[in-house]
């Protein structure tokens, strides 16, 4: 941790860190349970842009919030991004027609957009080292902990009426004043040593470079790819006469426990393999198609299910992770704002890739998944050849700086 940062409570910097990067769980696991219950209230409406909408609105966000935070203390583009996340939040409840309703995603989207790419740079800023590892890991963990309260509470709620779900997002009003409380100010990048020291800098450092590149692309392709998963589990499970919605509910519960799991012990695991540990997700995810490809019981899709878990609980912490010893501080925000918009635009880009496939796979769920394994285990190869052919550049030359 920087020295020279002043903590009111160290813990309540992390709590507060932690909680932040949670926004991005909310935007799926409040809106998806109740899908069908807006339907109803809005015939005729394409209902879908409600979950599609706010990935598209947080791709530019990120790029916005990484320019800010050479100009604006990254504490108060935090702070303004919670408080859109929170309008278009709760502003929902409140939305008299759809149009509204629409509105205040886009305030979600923008919000969310704003507040995500910024978390890892500030845990990369107060934290090195394993600590460091540790909170990315720990962020992923708490983030499956809300998606799974905020899934529970929203489909709950919804009995009442559409409009009462929009209300569980009054939880980011206490984020919002542990921000207030708790985050040290952070000077904007202009004014930090490293850019008051930016001349003296090589070309080199100055660049994101090749490595950080090839990250930023994997996440765009594994999340395009992966996200199949989401899109196609439950009407998997409905083709295969294997269960119904209920089945597909405690599926999906079972990939969200297996990845908080997973993510708390992400910093041992990165601990122990470094570079290597990306081979994880790549294995994980293949194998996971591969099983559910050829279930035919319970047991196969709860398999598949729980590996599923174990690349969603790797495969985002280790990427920032790796970015932030991969890219200077100096560029380092920027570096992770474009992983975000990787992250968004891939699964923005999911539901059109899975139009195109579906008819390479001949409308077979099944034979789709036996694509979808097929094409991960291309991918684990290409990452491994990767490895292999760049294992001189193995060290993370920024893993132990903080800003």
């Amino acid at each position: 941790m920087d020295s020279k940062t002043q903590h009111r409570s160290k813990l309540g910097t992390k709590a507060t860190l932690l909680l932040c990067a949670c926004d991005s769980n909310a935007l799926g696991s409040e809106m998806t349970p109740i899908l069908a219950v807006i339907a109803l209230a809005f015939p005729g409406e394409n209902v879908n842009l409600l979950v599609a909408l706010p990935p598209l609105c947080i791709i530019p966000a990120s790029l916005i919030a990484a320019k800010l935070s050479y100009h604006i203390s990254r504490k108060t583009i935090l702070t303004i991004g919670q408080i859109l996340f929170i309008i278009g939040g709760i502003g929902g409840a409140f939305a008299p027609n759809f149009e509204f309703l629409l509105a205040t995603r886009v305030f979600f989207g923008l919000g969310c957009g704003l507040v995500y790419p910024i978390v890892p740079t500030l845990i990369s800023h107060f934290f090195a080292g394993q600590e460091r590892v540790g909170m990315m890991g720990a962020a992923n963990a708490v983030g499956s902990v809300i998606a799974m309260v905020f899934s529970t509470l929203s489909g709950t709620l919804a009995v009442i009426g559409w409009h009462v779900p929009f209300f569980v997002n009054i939880f980011f009003v206490f984020v919002l004043i542990m921000q207030l409380v708790f985050l040290p100010k952070v000077p904007p990048e202009k004014d930090l040593e490293f850019s008051r020291k930016a001349n003296e800098l090589s070309p080199q450092q100055k660049k994101i470079g090749a490595r950080a590149w090839a990250g930023i692309l994997l996440m765009f392709v594994s999340m395009t790819i992966g996200m199949v998963y989401l899109l196609k589990m439950a009407i998997f499970i409905q083709e295969a006469g294997i269960g119904d919605s209920v089945m597909a509910g405690l599926a999906s519960s079972s990939t969200t426990l297996t990845a908080l799991v997973v993510s708390l012990a992400f910093a041992q695991l990165f601990k122990h393999l470094r570079r290597s540990t990306v081979l994880v997700p790549m294995a994980a995810i293949a194998l996971s198609f591969t099983l559910l490809a050829f279930a035919a019981s319970p047991v196969g899709v709860f398999a598949g299910a729980i590996v599923y878990g174990v690349y969603l609980g790797t495969i985002i912490p280790y990427l920032q992770t790796a970015l932030s010893g991969l890219v200077h501080p100096y560029r380092r925000t920027y570096a992770l704002s474009l992983l975000s918009m990787a992250m968004f635009a891939g699964q923005a880009c999911s539901s059109v890739y899975v139009s195109l496939v579906e008819g390479i796979a001949g409308g077979s769920t099944a034979a789709l998944f036996e694509l979808m394994a097929a094409m991960f285990a291309v991918l684990f190869v290409i990452v491994l050849v990767y490895l292999v052919a760049t294992r001189r550049q193995a060290a993370y030359p920024y893993g132990d700086v903080t800003e």
